[in-house]
C-alpha cells in the first residue's frame, strides 16, 4: 500500500465489500488480517446470483405493469413532482413527513409487504405510537403470509385485509395519502423510495385499493 501510495482505509473498505460478496476471504494472525482471493469460480457464482436477483425483479415489475400503465394514462397531462429517498434514514424521514402532514386525524392507505417492521427496527414501535397518538387512521392490504405474523398484526395500529390468493401481488410497499403516492423497493440496496405528488395518480391508486379491499379477506 505504501509503495503505490493508496489510502489504506480505502483499500480495507473495498476488501471488506469484496468479502461480503464472497469474493475475498481472510485469515487472522497476531491481530492482523491476511486477505486472499477465493476460488475464481466464485466470480461466476456471484454473477449468477446477481442475474437471478435481476430476473426476479424483472418478473415482479412485469406483474404490475398493466396497473402501472393504466395509472399512467389516467394521470397524463398533470404536472407531477417526485422526491427520492434512499437508505434507512431517508425512509424514516419520509415516514415522519407523512405523519406530520396527516396529524391530526388524517388517513393513509397502503399495499404492505410486512417488511416495514423488519426494516425500521426499534423505530417501528415509535411509528405505530405516533399514529395512535395523532389519531391517524391507516388501512393496509397485506399478502396472505402476514396472517402468521401475530406480533406484527398485534403491534400494527390500523385496520387491514388480506389479498385473496392469486388476485393481486405487489413487489413494493405503496402508501397513498392526500395527493401523494410513495413507492418503496426493498430489493435494492440501500432501500429506495420515491414520493410522487400527483392527485391523478393518488386517486387512481385509491380506486385500485378500494377494489382490492372489497375483495380482500378479513
Amino acid at each position: 500500500i505504501k509503495k503505490i501510495k493508496i489510502n489504506s482505509s480505502k483499500v480495507y473498505e473495498n476488501l471488506e465489500k469484496l468479502q461480503r460478496k464472497g469474493l475475498v476471504s481472510y485469515t487472522k494472525k497476531t491481530n492482523k488480517k491476511y486477505f486472499q482471493a477465493t476460488n475464481p469460480d466464485r466470480l461466476l457464482d456471484y454473477l449468477e446470483e446477481k442475474k437471478r436477483q435481476l430476473d426476479q425483479e424483472k418478473l415482479e415489475i412485469k406483474n404490475i405493469l398493466p396497473e402501472l400503465h393504466t395509472i399512467k394514462k389516467q394521470s397524463e397531462g398533470e404536472q407531477q413532482e417526485a422526491t427520492i429517498y434512499q437508505g434507512y434514514k431517508g425512509y424514516k424521514t419520509m415516514l415522519e413527513n407523512m405523519l406530520s402532514e396527516l396529524t391530526p386525524n388524517g388517513q393513509y392507505i397502503a399495499f404492505a409487504s410486512g417488511k416495514l417492521k423488519e426494516v425500521l427496527g426499534p423505530y417501528w414501535h415509535i411509528y405505530q405510537k405516533k399514529k395512535k397518538e395523532s389519531k391517524i387512521k391507516a388501512r393496509c392490504i397485506w399478502d396472505q403470509k402476514i396472517r402468521k405474523n401475530e406480533t406484527y398484526l398485534k403491534e400494527y395500529h390500523g385496520t387491514g385485509r388480506f389479498i385473496a390468493k392469486g388476485s393481486y401481488q405487489t413487489p413494493v410497499d405503496i402508501f397513498i395519502y392526500n395527493d401523494k403516492v410513495i413507492q418503496v423497493s426493498y430489493t435494492t440496496k440501500p432501500i429506495f423510495a420515491v414520493l410522487i405528488k400527483s392527485k391523478g395518480l393518488a386517486d387512481s391508486y385509491r380506486e385500485l385499493f378500494e377494489n382490492i379491499w372489497k375483495a380482500g379477506e378479513k
